[in-house]
């Protein structure tokens, strides 16, 4: 079986790219939008009200996954500090032992 590792800088890196995920998916969502906006006009009565109300929701949905992807990078770089701060403890905790026990890592 192939061996896993984990390193904070791979997982600073994976943040980066969800954030260029994030703002990518926000450019052509803006585009789209735009272009959906630029169809406004020819809605009148019950279409006008229908398309405003499409576009709220479509807001509102752009806005819950950018926050979602914005929320993922930041837990990822969480979690890159909590395992630097891990792999520190657990290093000086092994060190420690290996002084007192007269062994060399």
């Amino acid at each position: 079986m192939e061996q896993f590792r984990t390193e904070a800088d791979v997982m600073r890196a994976t943040a980066d790219r969800a954030d260029d995920t994030n703002a990518n998916v926000n450019r052509e969502i803006d585009r789209v939008q735009q272009v959906a906006e630029s169809t406004r006009s020819y809605w009148v009565g019950n279409a006008q009200r229908s398309f405003d109300d499409l576009m709220v929701r479509y807001d509102d949905a752009q806005r819950r996954l950018s926050e979602a992807l914005r929320d993922i990078a930041n837990n990822i770089r969480d979690n890159a500090k909590n395992y630097e701060n891990t792999d520190a403890t657990n290093t000086d905790n092994f060190r420690s032992l290996s002084g007192s026990a007269g062994l060399a890592l």
